[in-house]
């Protein structure tokens, strides 16, 4: 079948979906997966059964199977699916004429996003990446869901290894982008710092290639230095620059916005004021398309993390700061600096091994015990993981070790009593699944 065939299949079913468990009555099932030796994607195996639940088509590279059912209008073969899924995400988006954002970066994608949907939304119709659909199934799939309706569209673009942001981009074709940062995430697939910092510069370079406008800090000397090449950007976040902030509270950030002339108190719900990188760019992109001061800054207090996103809760009368989507060692650096910083007492750490580092796991993880936490600041510190026990764990009466969360949550509930009531900071990699510990 012919893309622009396929495509007027789309616009019949516009439901995409690549898992069977997923599928809705009328929906386009593409089974892709890692292949086999026959270089047959593994979804293939599940296109009856997402049939059966519903789909109006599967779209599949068995060409043993198909042969089975090629009489049946249901059934589109194709060479591959990953790549046909990835090239009608290209052809819808080719068929868009509104402003397209891409953000890449190391940490705080996914908040940023957010942010900047929520500013962007008060004034226009905005499409935004659903969860982190960033990779490249979830980049095609979050293209085909943006509509007719839909004015704007800010897209996320997750990578783990060199050339992937510049695939993506090539997908997503951004007239506008934004580099979070550059930090020491995925280290075990980049093999070096370095290379972190070339595969964020990706987005950079698609824009010199191509033309459009990037968002830079102007904090941040990083990027700054690899988007100096961009013909069309704006700094902003520094002294120099029309829209600036400077932080008022925490730990809770709140601060007082400035876009030229006019100022506008926040109040955020995020915690920590290294989120301050991330209101700022929701502020400079919606100063850009037009939007009212105050109507951002409302919009950003009004925000509220996402699930395991600097997600501030209660549990049993303690005060739970979950941060475990995800962590790697520049974003562990900066959750604990702002959880020292915090006044409440008292207070427990908990912190997850940090996975995908690779030869620099031993590295990372030694440092953070040595010289990143101030046991004084705790009442308690307990680490967990496999990656701990590597290394040579401090001295420290109140630092604790487990292997797993079961036993932590063990832990918890015979140490924590109700005459006092704790704050309770949590981070770690997704691996380690910590928030189970408070079911």
């Amino acid at each position: 079948m012919q893309l622009a065939d396929l495509y007027q299949l789309y616009f019949k079913y516009p439901h995409i979906t690549i898992d069977n468990r997923k599928v809705i009555k009328d929906s386009v099932f593409f089974a892709v997966g890692r292949k086999d030796e026959r270089g047959v994607h593994r979804g293939c195996q599940f296109a009856e059964a997402a049939l059966e639940a519903g789909a109006a088509v599967v779209v599949v590279n068995d060409p043993e199977l198909f042969e089975n059912y090629k009489d049946d209008y249901r059934w589109v073969y194709v060479e591959d699916c990953e790549t046909t899924l990835q090239q009608l995400g290209r052809y819808h988006r080719e068929q868009l004429e509104i402003p397209v954002i891409a953000i890449a970066g190391s940490n705080g994608k996914t908040t940023t996003k957010e942010l900047i949907q929520a500013v962007i939304s008060t004034k226009y119709c905005c499409f935004s990446t659903p969860g982190n659909l960033n990779n490249h199934l979830g980049v095609p799939l979050s293209l085909l869901q943006i509509g007719k309706h839909h004015e704007f569209a800010v897209l996320e673009v997750g990578a783990n290894h060199l050339d992937e942001t510049a695939f993506l981009c090539r997908l997503v074709q951004p007239t506008y982008g934004l580099v979070t940062n550059c930090g020491k995430d995925h280290l075990g697939e980049y093999g070096s710092f370095e290379n972190v910092i070339k595969a964020n510069k990706e987005l950079y370079d698609y824009f010199e290639e191509n033309g459009g406008l990037v968002f830079v800090n102007g904090r941040d000397g990083i990027l700054c230095e690899t988007s100096s090449a961009v013909e069309q950007r704006i700094l902003y976040g520094d002294d120099n620059s029309s829209v600036r902030a400077e932080i008022t509270g925490s730990p809770l950030l709140e601060l007082d916005l400035f876009i030229n002339d006019e100022s506008a108190i926040v109040k955020t719900a995020l915690f920590g004021d290294f989120w301050r990188d991330a209101v700022l760019a929701a502020a400079q992109i919606g100063h850009q398309f037009g939007i009212d001061i105050h109507d951002i800054a409302a919009a950003i207090s009004a925000y509220r993390p996402a699930a395991l996103r600097s997600q501030m809760l209660e549990w049993k009368g303690n005060t739970l700061l979950l941060d475990c989507y995800n962590a790697n060692p520049s974003s562990m650096e900066v959750f604990i600096r702002a959880a020292q910083q915090s006044p409440e007492m008292p207070k427990l750490l908990i912190l997850g091994e940090m996975l995908e580092l690779g030869e620099y796991s031993d590295e990372e993880h030694q440092y953070l015990l040595d010289k990143q936490i101030d046991y004084t600041r705790f009442e308690k510190v307990i680490i967990i993981g496999n990656e701990f026990t590597k290394i040579s764990l401090p001295g420290f009466e109140n630092l604790q070790y487990f292997n797993d969360r079961k036993e932590v949550k063990i832990w918890l509930k015979n140490n924590l009593h109700d005459v006092e009531k704790y704050y309770i900071y949590v981070k770690g990699s997704r691996g380690n699944r910590l928030e189970e510990m408070f079911v």
